[in-house]
């Protein structure tokens, strides 16, 4: 009997990705990215001002801590326990939007965000953890931030990856399915949604349904050429504000792309 033909996925490079190295900085105009050490806390604590913005952790799966001693507790826990590579995000607070001028004294940590859910053999990993304070949100520096932790693990021998590692061939985003801006602000970046896994978690007494998105490393050549079009001085006005929005010069490469 002739062997039944059957059709199997792409051959690929099998050889696992180097995990994360939080001790290698990762810096730009707007933000630096630090592994979190108990000498952030302070500023974060100041600058997230939990115990008035407290709906900053309505749906991550983290009580609001009440003391800086908690918040580095439970922010340590997540590295030591579960795995994650936490960044600390420095800026300077007045310039954190395009167009703002004068030196840039990254001396504030004014979020944290992290690698979490790390596949290596299969070069799969999460970007999530993510928690801007007030000054850091809807600015060019969160989408720098952004921009930095995706080129981190997304280039061939990057610094941040050991120098000789293979980038990752997936990375994901997850959010609570009810997180309209989490799942909005990811699209914006260039995450494609995947789909939703329902009664996925139970957080805080309540059921979660979790939407997940990703970027292929296919994907990631016109990602990142839109990313860097878009943070570029060029795109903002004398009053910092954006000329071109992220997802149309996307879409502008990406049928530019096809057409090639």
């Amino acid at each position: 009997m002739a062997p039944v033909a059957r059709e199997l996925g792409p051959e690929v490079p099998s050889t696992p990705a180097a995990l994360p190295n939080n001790s290698h900085t990762l810096q730009s105009r707007h933000v630096t990215l630090e592994g979190l050490h108990e000498s952030h806390i302070p500023s974060l604590w100041r600058n997230l001002r939990l115990w008035e913005n407290g709906h900053l952790l309505d749906y991550l799966p983290m009580l609001v801590p009440q003391s800086e001693d908690e918040l580095w507790q439970r922010l340590s826990k997540m590295s030591t326990e579960r795995g994650f590579v936490l960044y600390a995000i420095k800026a300077d607070p007045s310039q954190v939007n395009a167009g703002s001028k004068g030196e840039r004294n990254h001396t504030e940590v004014l979020g944290v965000i992290a690698y979490l859910n790390i596949v290596p053999e299969n070069r799969e990993i999460e970007v999530g953890g993510v928690l801007f304070g007030p000054a850091l949100q809807r600015s060019a520096a969160a989408t720098e931030v952004h921009y930095l932790v995706l080129r981190n693990v997304s280039e061939p021998d990057s610094p941040g990856l050991g120098g000789s590692s293979l980038p990752y061939r997936r990375i994901v985003w997850k959010c609570d399915r009810l997180n309209h801006r989490s799942r909005r602000a990811a699209e914006r970046l260039g995450y494609v949604f995947e789909g939703r896994f329902r009664k996925h978690w139970i957080v805080k007494g309540r059921s979660r349904d979790s939407d997940f998105l990703s970027i292929v490393d296919d994907e990631w050549p016109v990602v990142k050429a839109a990313l860097e079009q878009w943070l570029d001085d060029g795109n903002f006005d004398a009053e910092g504000r954006q000329v071109r929005r992220l997802d149309g010069i996307r879409e502008e490469l990406s049928r530019s792309t096809a057409e090639a």
